[in-house]
């Protein structure tokens, strides 16, 4: 039994590597340029359900780079992805639901995704979710809730323009709120902890 056991933990790590190495070098052709490579080593990977291959394949029929740019089968890629808990595929489909690119505008849908990504740390749908928590669209205003999504975002942002405009929402939002509410929403940013759940 335990023999058995083995055999079929070497069997699913040595069918694990192909697997891996076929991401790691069709994401190497994808940044490399070369698209028609990466295209052809990620797509069968997306089939059988890799979240990343089926993101980054999303990616290439938006752009058209390594196939004809299809956008109903990119988005059904970037749905796959999402739905198997890739943060960057859920926060590319919630701006597509936020602003009503190739989907029916959805402040709900767009809320959802967001807030999958942001529970897993992305850091601009953690941006996108304290505006949302901030002006009430799709879920009821709760300032509290803004300031600690605003906050956590602008400590992870990258310096830059996107950064600036975390720190200027959060400080907008903190000029709303009682020093009694800025203190839960402190605490509630430094209790956060990314989660890989759904």
């Amino acid at each position: 039994m335990i023999r058995n056991a083995l055999v079929a933990g070497f069997l699913v790590m040595a069918m694990w590597r192909p697997a891996l190495a076929g991401l790691e070098s069709g994401v190497a052709a994808y940044d490399g340029g070369n698209y028609t490579v990466a295209y052809g080593e990620l797509l069968p990977l997306a089939e059988r359900g890799d979240a990343a291959a089926a993101y980054i394949v999303s990616r290439m029929l938006f752009a058209g780079q390594g196939a004809a740019a299809n956008t109903d089968t990119a988005l059904k890629w970037l749905r796959l992805a999402a739905e198997k808990g890739e943060p960057n595929a859920q926060a590319q489909l919630a701006i597509r639901y936020d602003l009503g690119i190739g989907l029916a505008q959805s402040d709900a849908d767009a809320f959802a995704w967001y807030a999958r990504a942001a529970r897993k740390g992305e850091a601009n749908a953690q941006l996108h979710l304290g505006i949302m928590h901030s002006n009430g669209r799709g879920v009821a205003a709760d300032l509290v809730l803004a300031h600690m999504w605003l906050n956590l975002s602008a400590a992870t942002l990258p310096p830059g323009p996107i950064r600036n405009s975390a720190v200027k929402l959060r400080d907008a939002v903190t000029a709303q709120l009682t020093p009694a509410q800025v203190a839960a929403a402190h605490r509630l940013a430094r209790d956060w902890r990314p989660t890989t759940q759904e």
